[in-house]
């Protein structure tokens, strides 16, 4: 038995991996074992009955764990395992319906050792179980649902050691006194006194921070004044002679032979110290503790006095071996000198700051493992920051987020001002309550919810309805389905915390009015009065009105949602009863919510829209904001362009969100939201040949004008964002310029905060310009209103069904029929088409278009208002008439010859009076008149061109105001012309334009 003597494990056969929350970590089997073979000893230290009770009493239940009894010749013996050492021995967990070890009483050397046996074949991968005795260990009932061998994933935080790897295939000879003796009258399963304990899971949790993470504690002082009967550190030379003597005497007395040693013992050379106690198994009874008797709970224990003078008797666990000491720093010099942060610690000179700020945190981590090992047990003491005059309870504390060290919550706030670990880049936000929210996420993160789900929950406020949601299993099922729904951005978080704050503000009031107390209650068929009743007392329902009639909305369809889950659950559990309330209640919802509830709600709702007053944008103060943006986004430019500065970059992101806000009518959040990876994956491409053909040179070069981004908007679909030439060039600067001007690389937002992980606000930009712009009405000036403001406006416009489809689905507008069509690509559609539309808001000349659809809209991108001439298109010195159809020509399209609408009708128009000094003509027969007529001249034709010529190329007739324009922009070369005659000119133009197209 060489693992014995040289007290090593057999690494070759077996390996320890983590199970799950409730067994913690087990010992699995990395190749076959045979029956009644050595499997692996349970070593730790010896010690008889007084030493057990007295290290019972300061021992936390998750260290009293490993204490195993024993009878050896009357008396009771334990093995005490706490410390983590290494060995395999201690990792072994219980199963009492079909173990595959046993406990055996073996002598070796004449010392007595308790070893684990096979009772029978162990195959490869199976857990080594044993049965510890007994019927009142608790995880016994918590595994019933969980397989007893899991295949798990490998320890992640095993203890370090260095060991002897032994061969049982060595061949080495034992001595006579090496000969195992098998105790066949003590040969019976022993039952080891463990107390039982939950697991304590820290994955995910680094301990190992940044160097700069110190703190100081004020009861950490070089000068402490100890009972005399507590017990002094590892490293007290005064005390290490007694000890052993007494250790020996206890090995003497458990030894048969005299020729046995015990320098092979592990022994703790640690004498009993007296502080708080815990619940003795053996009697099933609490040890009187010393400031109270029977402890229950988490509690924090207060300072004591001796007369007027204070005993500085505090003790703090350490980080390595989890057991108390009142001079830690000598401790961790004695003890832990190997250790990365100990060796650190001790590189600085004694007495130094830096020394004493290194040790101060090495010391609050390890009081934060042990308090979080408490607050999971649910029963101990805490060590705290500073001890309280009054003992105190557990709930009142909390850990700070920075230095780990246990405050009060009524003064966390204070410390987190001058906490020295805080980091420089997050500033505090002021008020007690998001400190402490703050800081709870620090914390274990409970065994009942998934590590995703305790951040959406640990930044809510603390008060009942949080602590709600904590305790109420299908509250935080159906935030853990909705989070596995959406993803975890921060947005659906924000919408799952919503959504449970929601159902547990339902609870927090039926418990109020009504006998429900859970959230399953809630969606119990026969208490469905009693549902109705907590929903009307919950959005504040008086003489058949709702104060909050779109929360009960929101109510009856997170109930039915709640009611589906359950249902869920029950079928893949195979709970009957479960799937058949769930049904029921499905039933009764759908026949009584409309009566009860939703009818009514949805009646306030409309009533509620009824008198107040619709804000909609004027075009003037449009026209001004997005004059103000051009300017000020200008400026911005150059200063960014110049030098790097954080205030130009945030500048320049509001002003461009705005400006794009504004542009393309969207929603603040979708623009706000949008991704530097959509920024850098929109499409560049050129429109596809083939396409063409299908638009006219205006559109097409407002393909080429305009860049579309796709970026995720409501409800998870894709939303286009339209750029112009001036957008893209100032986005493009603003990712040149985001890691000088301070905008962390982990930011994936395009318009971060600089120092932040978070975005700026769309309409918190809006907001700001609006006011700034000098608008008559600011308040309009919304997304919200914008975006109607265009819906509104669009109804002027002649545009067909399709065409309005296009621009709602660009506009992001509900559709009730969805109509099916065939048309161009919807990238086209939206950089030729609906861009028209943008643009026409943008420069507020909707007016001007109106009675047109889309195609007769004529927009040029590099046309600039005129205030003067609004509709000056082709510019002086354009050519004539006879140069002009070869250049019409090669603008039109093989569409637009090939689907060229036939000429109107043309009715005969009312004779005008002949002009002065025109010689009639006899008419050819009776009624008929015939006038003389007028030729145009070559000034009077250029002079139509340089204005109307758009009406030509686009084959409208242009109506009476735009006739009128013409003639007053050219009073001299059309004085002898009237609307009608630029009309017909026109018009006959348009007409012989298309016969020679036709001809062609």
């Amino acid at each position: 038995m060489h693992h014995v003597v040289s007290k090593t494990d057999k690494t070759f056969k077996l390996v320890v991996k983590y199970i799950n929350a409730v067994k913690g970590r087990g010992l699995f089997a990395k190749g076959s074992i045979c029956k009644d073979e050595f499997v692996v000893e349970y070593r730790g230290d010896i010690i008889n009955d007084a030493e057990l009770q007295n290290r019972r009493k300061r021992y936390h239940t998750s260290s009293a764990a490993f204490m195993f009894e024993f009878k050896w010749r009357g008396k009771t013996w334990c093995i005490d395992a706490s410390r983590e050492d290494g060995s395999f021995g201690r990792i072994v967990n219980d199963d009492h319906k079909h173990p595959n070890c046993e406990m055996r009483k073996i002598y070796v050397n004449g010392k007595i050792h308790l070893c684990l046996f096979a009772l029978n074949d162990i195959k490869e991968g199976e857990e080594i179980t044993y049965d510890y005795g007994g019927e009142d260990y608790p995880w016994r009932t918590q595994m019933t649902s969980i397989a007893a061998n899991t295949k798990a994933e490998g320890d992640s935080d095993p203890s370090p050691r260095s060991q002897t790897q032994m061969n049982d295939a060595t061949g080495q000879n034992n001595s006579p006194q090496q000969i195992v003796t098998q105790l066949q009258n003590e040969n019976e399963i022993f039952v080891p006194r463990l107390r039982p304990t939950k697991s304590i899971i820290m994955k995910d949790k680094d301990l190992e921070d940044s160097d700069e993470l110190f703190d100081s504690t004020p009861e950490s002082s070089d000068y402490y004044f100890t009972d005399t009967t507590s017990e002094s550190d590892f490293d007290s030379d005064a005390n290490l002679i007694p000890n052993q003597t007494k250790l020996q005497l206890l090995y003497d007395e458990l030894d048969v032979d005299d020729s046995g040693s015990l320098s092979s013992l592990d022994c703790d050379t640690a004498t009993p110290e007296k502080t708080h106690s815990l619940a003795s198994e053996a009697s099933g009874t609490e040890e009187p503790c010393s400031s109270q008797n029977a402890i229950e709970g988490v509690v924090v224990s207060a300072y004591q006095k001796r007369g007027v003078s204070r005993v500085y008797n505090k003790r703090h666990y350490c980080l390595y071996c989890c057991k108390p000491y009142a001079k830690m720093a000598r401790h961790l010099e004695s003890s832990h000198a190997n250790e990365s942060d100990v060796a650190k610690a001790l590189s600085f000179p004694k007495s130094s700051k830096e020394r004493k700020k290194q040790l101060d945190y090495i010391r609050n981590r390890g009081n934060y493992v042990h308090n979080a090992a408490v607050m999971e047990s649910g029963k101990g003491e805490l060590v705290p920051y500073k001890r309280p005059s009054k003992e105190a309870q557990g709930k009142d504390f909390m850990h700070c987020a920075y230095c780990q060290g246990l405050f009060a919550r009524k003064v966390l706030w204070r410390h987190m001002r001058t906490c020295i670990l805080q980091p420089q880049s997050v500033p505090l936000k002021p008020g007690k309550n998001r400190v402490q929210s703050m800081c709870i996420y620090t914390g274990p993160v409970p065994s009942n919810m998934t590590k995703q789900l305790w951040e959406v929950i640990s930044v809510m406020n603390l008060d009942p309805i949080t602590d709600i949601i904590k305790k109420d299993k299908v509250i935080i099922d159906v935030g853990q389905h909705l989070l596995n729904i959406g993803g975890l951005t921060a947005k659906n978080k924000q919408c799952v915390r919503e959504k449970m704050r929601e159902l547990g503000r339902l609870v927090h009031n039926a418990r109020r009015v009504t006998s429900l107390k859970t959230m399953e209650d809630c969606v119990n068929p026969k208490k469905y009065m009693e549902t109705v009743k907590a929903v009307k007392y919950t959005c504040g329902y008086e003489s058949e009105k709702f104060m909050i009639p779109s929360l009960a909305k929101k109510l009856g369809n997170s109930l039915l949602q709640v009611s589906k889950l359950l249902k869920a659950q029950g079928l893949m559990s195979n709970d009957k009863q479960r799937v058949k309330n769930a049904s029921e209640f499905q039933d009764v919802h759908q026949e009584k919510w409309n009566e009860m509830i939703l009818d009514t709600a949805l009646r306030n709702i409309r009533e509620a829209k009824w008198n107040v007053p619709a804000l909609i944008p004027f075009a003037e103060d449009v026209q001004k904001m997005h004059t103000y943006l051009s300017q000020v986004q200008g400026e911005w430019y150059k200063s960014l362009s110049e030098s790097s500065s954080t205030k130009a970059w945030m500048e320049l992101a509001k002003v461009c969100l705005a400006q794009i806000i504004l542009f393309n009518r969207r929603r603040g959040g979708e623009v706000a939201c949008m991704t530097l990876s959509a920024f850098f994956s929109r499409d560049t491409s050129d429109p596809h040949e083939d396409v063409d053909w299908a638009l006219s040179e205006v559109e097409k070069k407002l393909c080429r004008h305009i860049s579309r981004i796709i970026t995720m908007g409501k409800c998870g679909q894709p939303v286009p964002i339209l750029l112009t030439p001036k957008m893209l060039c100032s986005l493009e600067l603003l990712v040149k310029q985001r890691e000088p001007c301070g905008v962390l690389k982990d930011n994936v937002y395009m318009f971060a905060k600089p120092e932040a992980m978070t975005h700026f606000r769309g309409s918190d930009c809006l907001r700001g310009f609006a006011k700034a712009c000098g608008a008559k009405c600011p308040k309009s000036l919304t997304s919200t209103r914008l975006r109607k403001h265009a819906a509104v406006l669009s109804t002027v416009l002649n545009m067909t069904e399709t065409e309005m489809d296009q621009l709602a689905n660009f506009l992001g507008h509900d559709i009730k029929m969805n109509r099916e069509f065939c048309l161009l690509p919807e990238k086209t559609l939206q950089l030729a088409k609906i861009c028209k539309v943008l643009m026409a808001l943008e420069q507020g000349r909707f007016a001007e278009f109106h009675g047109k659809n889309l195609d007769e809209i004529v927009i040029d991108p590099d046309e600039k208002v005129l205030e003067s001439d609004e509709d000056r298109i082709i510019q002086e010195g354009h050519c004539s008439s006879a140069a002009y159809e070869p250049i019409a020509e090669e603008a039109l399209t093989p569409a637009e010859r090939n689907d060229m609408p036939p000429p109107p009708k043309r009715q005969k128009p009312p004779s005008p009076p002949p002009p002065s000094g025109a010689s009639a003509v006899r008419p050819c027969f009776q009624g008929q008149t015939t006038h003389k007529k007028n030729p145009w001249q070559q000034t009077e034709v250029q002079a139509v061109e340089r204005h109307m010529m758009r009406f030509i190329t686009s084959f409208t007739v242009p109506g009476k105001s735009d006739c009128e324009k013409c003639l007053k922009a050219e009073p001299e070369a059309l004085k002898n012309r009237d609307w009608k005659n630029v009309k017909f000119f026109i018009y006959n133009r348009i007409t012989a334009y298309k016969k020679s197209l036709q001809c062609k």
